[in-house]
Formats: C-alpha cells, sequence, structure tokens
C-alpha cells in the first residue's frame, strides 16, 4: 500500500471536497495519536490513571492555602 499524501493547509485544494475529507481525517488521526501519546506519558508518570482520573488532587504544599510561599521577588 503506497504511504498516503500528508496534506497541509498550503497543498488542500479547498474547492475539493474529497481532498478537504481527506485532510479533516488526517488531522483527526494526528490528534487522536497526540492525544493517546500524552495520556501514556501521564499515565506512565503516575499523574493520571487508565482512565484519565487525576491520581493526586491535592496541590502541593507550597501552593497550599496559608503556606509560606517565596517567589523570589
Amino acid at each position: 500500500m503506497p504511504a498516503a499524501k500528508d496534506r497541509t493547509l498550503e497543498t488542500v485544494d479547498f474547492g475539493n471536497a474529497a481532498e478537504v475529507d481527506a485532510f479533516l481525517d488526517q488531522m483527526m488521526t494526528v490528534g487522536i495519536r497526540r492525544i493517546q501519546s500524552q495520556g501514556a506519558e501521564l499515565t506512565a508518570k503516575g499523574l493520571i490513571d487508565a482512565d484519565g482520573n487525576l491520581l493526586d488532587t491535592e496541590p502541593p504544599p507550597d501552593m497550599r492555602e496559608g503556606s509560606k510561599r517565596d517567589f523570589g521577588g
């Protein structure tokens, strides 16, 4: 199977509905891959579970109400 043609805003013929549909499908595929990759990274770092829920909902100690914060300014 030949490699699919990468479409960009500069190369898409917006007068051709089939080409626009292929471009939108390509953008959705790329977006879904990026979201899945970032989700896997956050899961591997222990920040979210397999369902995408935050594992730790408490702010770090220096960001909690009443903490003595020094931002160096």
